[in-house]
């Protein structure tokens, strides 16, 4: 009888072995391919993530530029939002500016796809494979705005949820300060990465909490303070914070509750997306019919928590606009961390790995194909640049009447941030925003740049402003005609008439824009 107690106990042990490897091998082939698009050009056509970038290269190179120390400084403050700002510079140092940004991307990548298989892991202690379906949604609405830091915020988040678990029935005192190390990380990514974790947490400890009967007692008032403490320091901090400036900023919208659940599942082809959710949608309904799918009694409690907050969520927050919409998808890949999924048949084990594999790169694929095609402006236009004196000032103004597809317009929104890393230029739409960014303009040239992070002129709006002498209309492109060297018009069409030949010479007609040189 112990021989044959010792023999099962045996098998199962080398099962759980065996098991291990098989995941991870998937897990590693799966993120060799989300990774494909991040090296495949230069520049992640992302929203906001070439003006990110070229923050990080004027961090990078110091003072020994001096062009870029004429017209920026770098004015170190606690903000929560610098995640890339503390790691990507320090990269630079070993690599050129372009390549650290792909790997900041691709370990961004690895945090959002790890951080489920962390929960799954700390609950059940063995590595499961339903955490693999995370690297079907990695490439969504949110991170091709180019959330980088809350997405990276996000990842620490989910391991600090983690950690927790595991470290639940430890000493009170070594929880605190794990967790305290990681309420740190997420303030240093992103404030709305805070909330996540403290929801996620949060959400545990109130179940934990009803599975003990909703007692009052010496144990609840530890674990309050188990959960309390280590958040408190945030206060102190976000009022010191220059971030606390913008507490007026705010807004609340129902528009985008809606679009931000479509958000998750979208990327870039509409009728790839739609095929890609419908097969998952009828490969979960089997797997859901036939019992296959179980998720821990504490999901429960995270999704209600996180859709009441989600819904009670501004869409502008301390200034940062989609604070509500950025939530769902965090929100979606913890909750897959609480799930599990039982294969105990090899042709179900295979067809899960199968499916999970084809899909992600049919997927990845797509968005290779559309990045391909996007960075060829990127591409473009840093010709162009290359051949420019070193030290322009580049005012940017947008078409009048676009001719670009929304997501072509969202992936050259910021072109001009090209031209301070390849030509120390000074650019209008650089992100120089108080609270925001540490990144700052010299007082010479503060009223040449937008800092409260508004929108560029159309052209028609530039040329109007020169023709009424010594008008001031309070915004930072009055006499732009005399404070800049150039004018990058954004969103237009190959051969657009000049719209003002007296002032403007055309430089270069490209894919979606047109740089032009102001004659004096």
């Amino acid at each position: 009888m112990s021989e044959s107690i010792l023999f099962r106990a045996s098998a199962i042990g080398a099962r759980v072995r065996t098991a291990a490897p098989s995941v991870g091998l998937v897990f590693a082939l799966l993120f060799a391919t989300v990774c494909v698009p991040i090296f495949a050009v230069k520049v992640a056509p992302l929203n906001d993530y070439i003006n990110h970038l070229a923050r990080m290269h004027v961090m990078a190179v110091g003072g020994s530029d001096r062009f870029l120390s004429a017209f920026y400084a770098v004015d170190w403050q606690l903000l929560p939002n610098l995640a890339m700002d503390l790691v990507v510079p320090r990269l630079a140092r070993v690599f050129d500016i372009y390549t650290s940004g792909q790997i900041f991307v691709a370990l961004t990548m690895f945090m959002l796809a790890s951080g489920p298989m962390a929960i799954s892991w700390a609950l059940n202690r063995r590595f499961e494979p339903w955490p693999l379906v995370a690297f079907l949604i990695l490439y969504n609405q949110v991170f091709l705005v180019g959330l980088m830091n809350y997405l990276m915020g996000a990842g620490f988040a989910m391991w600090g949820l983690a950690a927790w678990i595991v470290l639940r029935e430890r000493s009170i005192l070594l929880r605190m300060a794990v967790s305290g190390a990681v309420v740190a990380l997420t303030f240093l990514c992103h404030l709305c990465a805070v909330g996540l974790y403290g929801l996620a947490i949060g959400s545990y400890e109130l179940w934990l909490w009803y599975r003990r009967g909703l007692k009052v007692d010496r144990r609840l008032a530890l674990d309050f303070a188990a959960l309390a403490v280590p958040a408190l320091p945030i206060v102190p901090l976000l009022l010191a914070s220059a971030t606390w400036g913008l507490a007026a900023e705010y807004e609340w919208s129902a528009q985008g509750k809606l679009d931000s659940i479509t958000m998750i599942f979208r990327a870039y082809s509409d009728p790839i997306d739609i095929a890609v959710l419908a097969v998952c949608a009828a490969a979960l309904a089997w797997a859901v019919r036939r019992s296959l799918i179980s998720f821990h009694p504490a999901a429960a409690v995270f999704a209600v928590v996180s859709c009441a907050v989600f819904l009670a969520l501004p869409t502008v927050l301390f200034g940062s606009y989609m604070a509500d919409q950025r939530l769902p998808v965090a929100m979606l890949l913890t909750l897959i961390g609480f799930g599990s999924i039982r294969l105990g048949q090899p042709a179900v084990a295979r067809a899960f790995v199968f499916l999970v594999l084809a899909i992600s790169t049919i997927r990845v694929g797509d968005v290779t194909a559309q990045w391909l095609h996007l960075a060829k402006a990127h591409d473009e236009f840093r010709a162009v640049v290359q051949g420019l004196d070193r030290g322009q000032k580049f005012i940017v103004a947008y078409a009048d009447e676009p001719q670009l597809s929304q997501r072509e317009q969202d992936a050259i929104s910021h072109l001009a941030s090209t031209a301070v890393i390849e030509r120390s230029a000074l650019v209008s739409t650089e992100f120089t925003v108080p609270g925001k960014q540490i990144l700052r303009v010299r007082s010479p040239y503060e009223d040449r740049v937008d800092t409260e992070d508004g929108t560029p002129p159309n052209i028609s709006q530039l040329i109007a402003a020169t023709m009424v002498e010594g008008a001031a209309t309070g915004h930072y492109w009055d006499r732009w005609q005399e404070k800049h060297d150039f004018v990058l018009v954004l969103f237009t069409e190959r051969g657009r008439a000049n719209p003002d030949p007296d002032l403007l010479s055309l430089v270069h007609d490209g894919n979606g824009f047109q740089l032009y040189e102001i004659l004096r």
